[in-house]
């Protein structure tokens, strides 16, 4: 219950703020300047070099949903903002000077413990936080230290819990979940609190609505990869390529051209020219491999072109007994 009414509280602050500064937040949209996401909103600056200081930006902050505008900060400071799917970025002013502050949304929307996973919290698969006194544990465990947790999330404020039917744990910058029906080394997800802080304290502000792409969609830097189902495949038998894009957010390219080129031990070559990627940016080619001598070596290249522009791959196979 403490929770609830924290949440209320800072709902109402944020509201009366709003009053108080006349007809709503006070903003002005960047304009089509900085990094163009081919969803009308645009990074730039301060908030662009804090959006890619982590390897995997999507991942962890998603993607932007609003333009860069000022608001007032959950303290009452006017500052400037920008939401993404999953974070909220607030330029704030240090002896230091401005630097990026990833808001505590976990802290924010956080409505008080709820019911408990029936798991175990203690033993050698979980970390007790003393900042905090909760423990987190197995993959959620996983994941806060291959993402550098203590920075990107900050310390676990709830135990594990039962929300909307899954496995959550709040932190004071981020909510992880487990998703039981995803890849098994994609299990844990970040939730949308960018967009659920949106939704119910800003969803007013012009700074939501999207001012247009200057590009027809989203720059892709594909990224190809190629594998046989067989590394170990018997002369004349049948042997399938696969072919997998995905683009520097590690999301799959939709309708990439794909062209390979298999060259034999006797030095000829043979191109084919495979389907478009699919949805999960995949396409494959079965073919049959010859009548070739064991311990020979079939290689193969592949060219990958989305959008214009173009990854390139390498794998090969081994003929065997």
């Amino acid at each position: 219950m403490r929770g609830i009414f924290r949440l209320i509280f800072l709902l109402t602050l944020a509201g009366l703020l709003s009053l108080s500064l006349g007809t709503g937040y006070a903003q002005t949209p960047t304009p089509p300047q900085g990094e163009d996401f081919g969803t009308g909103f645009y990074v730039s600056g301060a908030f662009l070099a804090q959006y890619y200081s982590v390897p995997n930006p999507l991942e962890i902050y998603g993607l932007p949903i609003t333009q860069e505008f000022e608001g007032v900060s959950s303290f009452g400071i006017r500052t400037r903002m920008q939401y993404f799917t999953k974070a909220r970025f607030d330029l704030v002013r240090t002896p230091e000077g401005e630097r990026v502050v990833v808001a505590n949304l976990g802290e924010l929307l956080y409505p008080g413990a709820g019911p408990l996973a029936p798991v175990p919290t203690e033993g050698p698969t979980c970390r007790r936080f003393p900042a905090t006194g909760k423990s987190v544990c197995y993959a959620f465990l996983q994941y806060y230290d291959a993402n550098n947790g203590e920075v990107n999330f900050g310390n676990p404020i709830s135990d594990l819990e039962i929300r909307e039917g899954r496995y959550v744990q709040y932190f004071e910058k981020v909510r992880m979940e487990w998703q039981p029906e995803r890849q098994a080394e994609t299990h844990v997800v970040l939730t949308d609190l960018g967009k659920r802080h949106f939704d119910l304290v800003q969803r007013d502000l012009e700074a939501g609505r999207p001012i247009g792409s200057a590009i027809p969609g989203r720059q892709r830097f594909p990224v190809a990869h190629a594998f046989f189902a067989r590394p170990l495949v018997g002369p004349q038998s049948s042997q399938t390529l696969f072919v997998v894009v995905i683009d520097r957010f590690r999301q799959p390219v939709e309708g990439a051209e794909v062209s390979v080129v298999l060259e034999y031990p006797d030095g000829e070559r043979a191109a084919y020219r495979l389907n478009n990627t699919d949805a999960n940016g995949i396409s494959k080619l079965t073919f049959n491999v010859g009548e070739w001598q064991p311990r020979q070596v079939v290689t193969l290249e592949v060219l990958v072109t989305a959008n214009g522009e173009e990854a390139r791959a390498q794998s090969w196979f081994r003929i065997w007994y």
